[in-house]
């Protein structure tokens, strides 16, 4: 019987939301209940915190925000490209159709986060921990997953051509339905983890079996 993955929380927000400014984002800010839809940045800050937010058309112009909390928070058509985000938390997190080009997710801990149709190649998610994280329909070619721990991955109809999984378990993962002609993993990583038939002939030589014509 096919294991039935987890339920993925989704964040708690009010019905209604006001808009609220980032004049003044520095260490340790705190924002809470409101909508953004102006362009954040160029800035750095440490340990700032975000509660049930909104954030809109956002453009995150040489944003780093190591350390920062976001609980509650929706991502809407967002383009957070380039940003630095190591080591930060994000619960009860979605992501719509944003751009997240080479985003710097290292040291991460995500948990009960959703990805839909965002485009994430290069996607840096070293030594982070993934919790109950869906993508769908996201391009994640060139991400790279290293060193990575994981409970209830789902990648859905994703491209993951080219992402790096080295020493980063795949086990329960379904690949699927999944998009590539080539991941990077061996075969400690691949153990437990699902293909499609048509998949197959693509991991064998992984685990020391030659196809002869």
């Amino acid at each position: 019987m096919k294991k039935k993955n987890r339920r993925i929380q989704t964040p708690d927000l009010p019905e209604q939301l006001d808009p609220i400014k980032l004049d003044q984002l520095t260490d340790q800010s705190f924002y809470e209940m409101g909508t953004i839809n102006e362009p954040i940045g160029p800035v750095y800050a440490e340990h700032v915190r975000f509660d049930q937010m909104h954030f809109k058309n956002v453009t995150f112009r040489e944003t780093e925000l190591p350390f920062s909390q976001w609980l509650d928070v929706v991502f809407e058509n967002c383009d957070l490209s380039g940003a630095g985000l190591s080591g930060a938390r994000f619960n009860r997190v979605v992501f719509r159709d944003c751009k997240l080009a080479g985003t710097d997710f290292d040291r991460l801990v995500m948990q009960d986060v959703t990805w839909t149709n965002c485009q994430a190649p290069y996607l840096i998610c070293n030594q982070t921990e993934i919790r109950d994280v869906q993508f769908d329909n996201c391009l994640l070619k060139g991400a790279n997953f290293i060193n990575a721990s994981q409970d209830n991955l789902q990648l859905g109809t994703s491209d993951i051509e080219d992402v790096q999984f080295t020493g980063t378990s795949l086990k329960s993962v379904d690949l699927s339905r999944c998009r590539f002609t080539h991941i990077h993993a061996d075969e400690q990583e691949l153990r437990g983890a699902v293909i499609a038939p048509e998949q197959a002939s693509g991991f064998i030589e992984v685990f020391g079996v030659r196809v002869k014509d």
